[in-house]
């Protein structure tokens, strides 16, 4: 039979987790795009910067945006080998590994920029369907 000590570090342990994942999700955008969306999408929407682009400098920047996701992703995939491994061994190894999870690599820029990069892509297709341009970027 566990002491009490235990039960009280398990409780501790599992409400340190649970509150680490207690986070709010950031508020969703008006739906402008749907079927049963709450208003229709205006150019009133978009930057001045933006509504001022024509539909070949949207296809652009669209391409470079599609390049930079291609080599963040890249970079993130290149470390998830490297993490996986490193992780394996401190699970294998206990406490002796347990350092090793220090050299993991996280990639939170990358992920950032990820993250950037799909939001600049949704507003530039929004805007593209709104100007009526063509549909994918040029490759």
């Amino acid at each position: 039979m566990p002491s009490i000590s235990s039960k009280w570090i398990a409780v501790g342990s599992i409400a340190f987790l649970v509150a680490g994942c207690a986070s709010e999700a950031p508020s969703l955008p008006p739906d402008t795009t749907s079927v049963s969306r709450s208003r229709d999408l205006t150019l009133d929407d978009f930057t001045p910067e933006a509504r001022a682009m024509s539909c070949d400098q949207i296809a652009d920047e669209r391409h470079k945006i599609n390049d930079a996701m291609r080599d963040a992703n890249g970079a993130v995939d290149a470390n998830r080998t490297h993490n996986q491994i490193l992780v394996g061994f401190s699970a294998f190894g206990g406490l002796v590994f347990a350092p090793l999870l220090l050299a993991t690599e996280n990639n939170d820029a990358e992920k950032n920029d990820i993250t950037k990069l799909y939001e600049r892509q949704d507003t530039l297709i929004k805007l593209a369907a709104l100007k009526r341009c063509s549909a994918a970027p040029r490759q």
